[in-house]
Protein backbone atom coordinates (compact mmCIF):
# COMPACT_ATOMS: atom_id res chain seq x y z
CA UNK A 1 0.00 0.00 0.00
CA UNK A 2 1.63 3.28 -0.99
CA UNK A 3 2.29 6.18 1.60
CA UNK A 4 -0.02 9.18 1.22
CA UNK A 5 0.87 12.35 0.31
CA UNK A 6 1.90 15.03 2.75
CA UNK A 7 0.40 18.30 1.19
CA UNK A 8 1.29 21.91 1.65
CA UNK A 9 -0.65 24.06 4.83
CA UNK A 10 -0.88 27.75 3.99
CA UNK A 11 1.49 29.63 2.21
CA UNK A 12 3.00 31.95 4.89
CA UNK A 13 1.88 29.32 7.80
CA UNK A 14 2.42 32.34 10.76
CA UNK A 15 0.05 35.19 9.06
CA UNK A 16 -2.14 32.61 7.57
CA UNK A 17 -2.99 31.28 10.74
CA UNK A 18 -2.93 35.24 12.82
CA UNK A 19 -6.08 35.76 10.14
CA UNK A 20 -7.88 32.90 10.37
CA UNK A 21 -8.04 33.49 14.12
CA UNK A 22 -8.68 37.00 13.70
CA UNK A 23 -11.77 36.07 11.42
CA UNK A 24 -13.00 33.41 14.59
CA UNK A 25 -12.57 35.90 17.10
CA UNK A 26 -14.94 38.81 14.73
CA UNK A 27 -17.69 35.59 13.94
CA UNK A 28 -18.29 34.72 17.53
CA UNK A 29 -18.30 37.90 18.74
CA UNK A 30 -20.35 39.08 16.02
CA UNK A 31 -23.28 36.27 16.01
CA UNK A 32 -24.97 35.82 12.65
CA UNK A 33 -22.69 38.06 10.79
CA UNK A 34 -20.58 36.30 8.01
CA UNK A 35 -16.94 37.12 8.19
CA UNK A 36 -14.56 36.07 4.92
CA UNK A 37 -11.67 34.03 5.90
CA UNK A 38 -8.47 35.71 3.71
CA UNK A 39 -6.25 32.54 3.95
CA UNK A 40 -6.85 29.28 3.03
CA UNK A 41 -4.42 26.42 2.68
CA UNK A 42 -4.61 24.54 -0.55
CA UNK A 43 -7.76 21.79 -0.87
CA UNK A 44 -7.64 18.27 -0.86
CA UNK A 45 -7.55 16.10 -3.99
CA UNK A 46 -10.80 14.78 -2.77
CA UNK A 47 -13.45 14.40 -0.39
CA UNK A 48 -15.73 16.61 2.25
CA UNK A 49 -13.23 17.99 4.32
CA UNK A 50 -13.38 21.63 2.75
CA UNK A 51 -10.40 24.15 2.54
CA UNK A 52 -12.56 26.26 5.30
CA UNK A 53 -13.08 23.45 7.83
CA UNK A 54 -9.30 23.08 7.44
CA UNK A 55 -8.41 26.53 7.46
CA UNK A 56 -9.51 26.08 11.07
CA UNK A 57 -8.26 23.09 11.84
CA UNK A 58 -4.72 24.61 11.46
CA UNK A 59 -5.49 27.49 13.37
CA UNK A 60 -7.15 26.01 16.21
CA UNK A 61 -6.05 22.29 16.41
CA UNK A 62 -2.57 21.32 18.18
CA UNK A 63 -1.66 18.14 20.09
CA UNK A 64 -3.94 19.02 22.78
CA UNK A 65 -6.55 19.27 21.41
CA UNK A 66 -8.94 16.02 20.71
CA UNK A 67 -10.48 16.12 17.23
CA UNK A 68 -13.87 14.50 15.95
CA UNK A 69 -14.07 14.06 12.58
CA UNK A 70 -18.09 12.74 11.12
CA UNK A 71 -18.57 9.89 8.50
CA UNK A 72 -18.01 12.22 5.59
CA UNK A 73 -14.88 13.89 6.55
CA UNK A 74 -13.26 10.81 8.18
CA UNK A 75 -11.21 9.48 5.27
CA UNK A 76 -7.32 8.13 5.53
CA UNK A 77 -6.07 11.47 3.66
CA UNK A 78 -8.02 13.84 5.86
CA UNK A 79 -6.43 12.28 9.03
CA UNK A 80 -2.90 11.92 7.75
CA UNK A 81 -3.10 15.71 6.65
CA UNK A 82 -4.11 16.68 9.74
CA UNK A 83 -1.77 14.45 12.16
CA UNK A 84 1.30 16.23 10.03
CA UNK A 85 0.04 19.85 10.14
CA UNK A 86 -2.05 19.72 13.41
CA UNK A 87 -0.55 16.96 15.53
CA UNK A 88 -4.23 16.82 17.10
CA UNK A 89 -5.19 12.95 18.01
CA UNK A 90 -8.38 11.89 17.04
CA UNK A 91 -11.07 11.51 19.88
CA UNK A 92 -13.79 7.88 19.00
CA UNK A 93 -16.29 9.68 20.87
CA UNK A 94 -17.87 13.25 20.28
CA UNK A 95 -18.06 13.61 24.09
CA UNK A 96 -14.20 13.25 24.13
CA UNK A 97 -13.71 16.27 21.47
CA UNK A 98 -12.33 19.92 21.90
CA UNK A 99 -13.24 20.15 18.48
CA UNK A 100 -15.61 18.53 16.28
CA UNK A 101 -15.59 18.50 11.97
CA UNK A 102 -18.98 17.92 10.63
CA UNK A 103 -19.34 17.87 7.13
CA UNK A 104 -22.87 16.34 6.61
CA UNK A 105 -24.84 18.26 9.43
CA UNK A 106 -28.13 16.66 8.60
CA UNK A 107 -26.84 13.49 10.12
CA UNK A 108 -24.72 15.20 12.76
CA UNK A 109 -25.18 13.50 16.84
CA UNK A 110 -27.45 15.56 19.04
CA UNK A 111 -25.76 18.24 20.57
CA UNK A 112 -25.62 16.56 24.03
CA UNK A 113 -23.61 14.04 22.92
CA UNK A 114 -20.25 16.61 22.90
CA UNK A 115 -18.47 17.42 25.72
CA UNK A 116 -20.67 20.22 27.80
CA UNK A 117 -17.42 21.10 29.86
CA UNK A 118 -17.94 21.30 33.40
CA UNK A 119 -19.20 24.43 36.10
CA UNK A 120 -15.10 25.24 36.71
CA UNK A 121 -13.80 24.68 33.41
CA UNK A 122 -16.69 25.75 30.85
CA UNK A 123 -14.31 26.47 28.20
CA UNK A 124 -13.42 22.62 27.59
CA UNK A 125 -16.81 22.32 25.68
CA UNK A 126 -16.48 21.25 21.84
CA UNK A 127 -16.06 23.45 19.14
CA UNK A 128 -18.14 22.69 16.50
CA UNK A 129 -16.93 23.07 13.22
CA UNK A 130 -20.38 22.53 10.66
CA UNK A 131 -19.75 22.96 6.60
CA UNK A 132 -22.74 24.53 5.23
CA UNK A 133 -24.45 27.17 2.84
CA UNK A 134 -25.01 30.31 4.35
CA UNK A 135 -26.59 32.23 1.32
CA UNK A 136 -28.60 29.33 -0.19
CA UNK A 137 -32.03 31.39 -0.09
CA UNK A 138 -34.26 28.17 -0.06
CA UNK A 139 -32.25 26.14 2.81
CA UNK A 140 -33.25 27.09 6.46
CA UNK A 141 -33.71 30.50 7.59
CA UNK A 142 -33.22 31.36 11.37
CA UNK A 143 -33.26 34.08 13.18
CA UNK A 144 -30.83 34.98 16.56
CA UNK A 145 -30.44 37.66 19.13
CA UNK A 146 -27.61 37.61 21.85
CA UNK A 147 -24.86 39.49 23.18
CA UNK A 148 -22.92 41.12 20.36
CA UNK A 149 -26.19 40.56 18.12
CA UNK A 150 -27.12 44.09 16.60
CA UNK A 151 -30.40 45.58 18.29
CA UNK A 152 -30.75 42.51 20.96
CA UNK A 153 -31.16 44.95 23.48
CA UNK A 154 -33.76 46.78 21.74
CA UNK A 155 -35.59 43.03 21.39
CA UNK A 156 -33.97 43.12 17.72
CA UNK A 157 -32.95 39.73 15.90
CA UNK A 158 -30.56 39.20 13.31
CA UNK A 159 -31.44 36.65 10.23
CA UNK A 160 -28.97 34.28 8.99
CA UNK A 161 -29.27 31.27 6.57
CA UNK A 162 -27.79 28.07 7.41
CA UNK A 163 -28.59 24.57 5.32
CA UNK A 164 -28.55 21.19 5.83
CA UNK A 165 -29.58 21.47 10.05
CA UNK A 166 -31.37 18.07 11.38
CA UNK A 167 -34.86 19.12 12.09
CA UNK A 168 -33.95 18.76 15.61
CA UNK A 169 -31.61 21.84 15.99
CA UNK A 170 -33.58 24.29 17.63
CA UNK A 171 -35.13 22.32 20.53
CA UNK A 172 -31.62 21.32 20.57
CA UNK A 173 -30.03 24.60 20.95
CA UNK A 174 -32.55 26.30 23.16
CA UNK A 175 -31.37 23.58 25.44
CA UNK A 176 -27.71 24.31 25.26
CA UNK A 177 -28.11 27.81 25.27
CA UNK A 178 -30.64 27.45 28.75
CA UNK A 179 -27.43 25.03 29.88
CA UNK A 180 -25.12 28.38 29.81
CA UNK A 181 -22.32 28.56 30.94
CA UNK A 182 -22.06 25.11 29.85
CA UNK A 183 -22.70 23.96 26.46
CA UNK A 184 -21.38 24.19 22.90
CA UNK A 185 -20.35 26.77 20.43
CA UNK A 186 -20.40 26.14 16.70
CA UNK A 187 -18.75 28.24 14.20
CA UNK A 188 -20.65 27.46 10.53
CA UNK A 189 -18.48 27.09 7.47
CA UNK A 190 -19.10 28.56 3.69
CA UNK A 191 -16.71 27.67 1.29
CA UNK A 192 -17.48 27.63 -2.42
CA UNK A 193 -15.35 28.76 -6.09
CA UNK A 194 -16.68 31.43 -7.16
CA UNK A 195 -17.46 32.27 -10.75
CA UNK A 196 -13.70 33.51 -11.34
CA UNK A 197 -12.56 30.11 -10.14
CA UNK A 198 -11.56 31.38 -7.15
CA UNK A 199 -11.84 29.70 -3.65
CA UNK A 200 -13.73 31.55 -0.86
CA UNK A 201 -14.46 30.80 2.83
CA UNK A 202 -16.87 32.89 5.12
CA UNK A 203 -17.75 31.63 8.63
CA UNK A 204 -20.28 32.24 11.40
CA UNK A 205 -20.74 32.26 14.57
CA UNK A 206 -23.20 30.75 17.30
CA UNK A 207 -22.15 31.24 20.57
CA UNK A 208 -23.81 29.39 23.47
CA UNK A 209 -25.03 32.89 24.16
CA UNK A 210 -26.87 33.36 21.52
CA UNK A 211 -30.73 32.24 21.45
CA UNK A 212 -31.86 30.79 17.95
CA UNK A 213 -35.55 30.59 16.21
CA UNK A 214 -36.16 28.87 13.02
CA UNK A 215 -38.06 30.66 9.68
CA UNK A 216 -39.70 27.93 7.89
CA UNK A 217 -40.18 29.26 5.33
CA UNK A 218 -39.15 32.79 5.37
CA UNK A 219 -41.70 35.57 5.48
CA UNK A 220 -41.30 37.59 2.42
CA UNK A 221 -40.32 40.82 4.77
CA UNK A 222 -37.22 39.24 6.11
CA UNK A 223 -34.12 38.79 4.19
CA UNK A 224 -32.06 36.08 6.38
CA UNK A 225 -29.70 34.77 4.09
CA UNK A 226 -26.20 37.11 4.13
Amino acid sequence: MSALPTLPGFSNPVDGAQAVFRAVLDALSKPGIPVSLSALPPPLPAGDFSQGMMALAFTLCDSDTPLWLDEAADTPEVRHHLRFHCASPFAANPSNAAFAFIARPESMPRLRAFNQGKADFPDRSTTLIISTNLSERDGQAHELSGPGVKGSDHGSWQGFCASGLPTWFQEEWEANHVSYPLGVDIIFVDTRVDNSGAHQARLLGLPRTARVRVLSPAPKEHAPCM
